[in-house]
């Protein structure tokens, strides 16, 4: 079963704020010396002015000793946004950040833990992120 968490005030700020749609999955449990992690695989699709505006996705470590370079997400570019798909550890963020032509400066920051992804942080940044139960899917199909 899916679950749909939209993060946004109002419709209002759907329309005047980019927005980023977020589906995933929480794939694994990974088992590891120090503790267990878990691994999610997002599919975004983020609506902004791509004609005017600059669009940076990237990976980063969060809360962790070693403090690894962030990594950036490669994405394309279609005429209302970008879509992009991220493979995300427990231990890292993904970041979103939008400049507009105007100057107008918009980002958001999500993060997993446990079998959840959630969004930390979000600047003029409207989110919809919906989790795809692979399981209950196929039940559903057996039936």
């Amino acid at each position: 079963m899916a679950t749909s968490t939209p993060l946004s005030s109002s419709s209002e700020n759907q329309s005047r704020f980019p927005a980023v749609h977020i589906s995933y999955e929480c794939v694994s449990h990974i088992r590891t010396r120090e503790s267990d992690t878990y691994y999610y695989e997002l599919a975004c699709s983020i609506s902004y002015p791509a004609t005017s505006a600059h669009l940076s996705m990237r990976i980063t470590g969060q809360n962790t000793y070693r403090k690894a370079a962030a990594r950036e997400v490669p994405f394309t570019r279609h005429e209302t946004g970008a879509t992009t798909y991220v493979e995300l550890l427990e231990a890292e963020n993904l970041e979103v950040r939008i400049v507009d032509q105007d100057g107008s400066y918009s980002k958001a920051f999500y993060y997993g833990h446990g079998q959840e992804l959630t969004e930390l942080n979000a600047r003029h940044m409207v989110s919809v992120i919906k989790r795809i139960d692979a399981n209950a899917e196929q039940n559903n199909k057996n039936r």
